[in-house]
């Protein structure tokens, strides 16, 4: 009994560690160089193993990982399956250098993954930190110094002078042009004057903006962000060409405190000021709203440009009846 036992719990042991190795996920970061001279370039290896279907969310690099190590290239992630494995390694190549001397450090790097894109459960892997040494570039101080040299001049060519004699043939064109013009002047210049393009009204801009996307129904796009971006940016042109506001520049809570010295009623504000909070968040917080909630910022800008253009125009029979 005791050895039926055993044998049972070895096997469960056995079966555990084969799911643990198809699924083992390690980071290693390994440079190609320990010594290199100051602001040499050095190649900086990343390498993710990983289960294959897993998501990976890899870091964004600036200029530098540190103030001793900058960062020169960044090259494209790449993926390669390994044999007999439900794992992938997932490798990234950066080029980076040094222009501190003596020992520096390339900083720990992270790169988080989760089971899926779905997964809220997020993980984060950092390499280590690695040592680099980092050499001045040696001077003969035994040889003595030299002498600054004179500048050496050197016949004028053909081609450094062809410049100017082009200059020297324009500027007589031109002088030879007034000179004729003075002693031939014409009877009468007929004067051109260009035709206006007539404005069109802002209001009549937006209508045909929203009545576009309407019939789109843009609402229902997967581009969330492009939806809000065009559906704020019929709102910002209508202000600016219907009232002024250069709103087009402004952030939302400088576009409200601007409409708020207008005397539009709250509830249609507040359509406005709904829409553009939730652009904001969809922008710059990668929130990703439903399609009610979507058509629901349509119909309040459509509703804000119907409402404050009746304002407009009953202020201008106001100032028309003084």
């Amino acid at each position: 009994m005791k050895k039926l036992c055993f044998i049972l719990l070895f096997s469960m042991m056995t079966l555990a560690g084969m799911q643990c190795a198809a699924q083992v996920t390690f980071l290693r970061g390994r440079a190609d160089a320990d010594t290199i001279a100051v602001g040499q370039p050095f190649d900086y290896q990343l390498s993710l193993t990983i289960p294959k279907d897993y998501y990976v969310e890899w870091g964004q690099f600036g200029d530098t990982l540190s103030k001793s190590i900058d960062v020169l290239n960044v090259g494209d992630i790449t993926t390669t399956p390994i044999s007999n494995s439900d794992n992938v390694i997932m490798s990234q190549h950066l080029t980076l250098t040094s222009f501190d001397t003596g020992y520096v450090y390339v900083p720990e790097i992270g790169v988080t993954y989760s089971k899926s894109l779905q997964d809220s459960l997020r993980f984060t892997l950092y390499t280590n930190e690695a040592e680099l040494y980092v050499t001045t570039v040696a001077v003969d101080t035994t040889q003595a110094f030299r002498p600054i040299k004179t500048v050496i001049r050197q016949n004028v060519t053909a081609k450094e002078v062809f410049p100017w004699v082009v200059v020297a043939l324009v500027i007589a064109g031109i002088v030879y042009l007034i000179i004729r013009r003075k002693k031939h002047p014409k009877v009468k210049e007929k004067v051109v004057e260009e035709k206006k393009k007539p404005v069109i009204p802002a209001i009549v801009t937006a209508r045909a903006k929203l009545a576009e996307m309407r019939d789109n129904e843009s609402w229902n796009s997967s581009k969330t962000k492009d939806y809000y971006t065009d559906l704020t940016d019929i709102a910002r042109e209508y202000l600016e060409g219907q009232f002024e506001i250069d709103a087009v520049e402004m952030t939302t809570d400088e576009i409200m405190e601007a409409v708020n010295t207008l005397n539009i009623n709250s509830l249609t504000k507040e359509k406005l000021h709904e829409t553009l909070v939730t652009a904001d968040f969809v922008k710059f917080a990668k929130a990703n709203p439903t399609a009610e909630q979507n058509k629901k910022s349509f119909t309040d800008i459509n509703g804000f440009v119907e409402d404050s253009y009746e304002y407009y125009k009953e202020e201008e029979k106001k100032k028309e009846e003084k």
